[in-house]
C-alpha cells in the first residue's frame, strides 16, 4: 500500500503550482509512513487546493 500512495502523493504534486509545502509533509510520511503523517498528507492537499495551488498537469 505505500508505494501505492507515494505514486498518488507523486500524481497530486504534479499538479500543483507550488508544492513546497505539500513536500515537506510528504517527506515526514516518508520518513514514517503511518496512519498520522498519511492523514497530514491529505489535509495538505485539501490546503492546497483551498488555496487554489492547483494547476494543469506537468508533461
Amino acid at each position: 500500500m505505500h508505494e501505492d500512495m507515494i505514486k498518488k502523493i507523486d500524481e497530486v504534486r504534479s499538479l500543483l503550482t507550488d508544492p513546497e509545502d505539500f513536500d515537506k509533509i510528504v517527506a515526514k510520511y516518508e520518513a514514517d509512513p503511518c496512519e498520522e503523517t498519511l492523514r497530514a498528507v491529505i489535509d495538505q492537499m485539501t490546503i492546497e487546493i483551498a488555496k487554489g495551488r492547483v494547476g494543469m498537469k506537468k508533461e
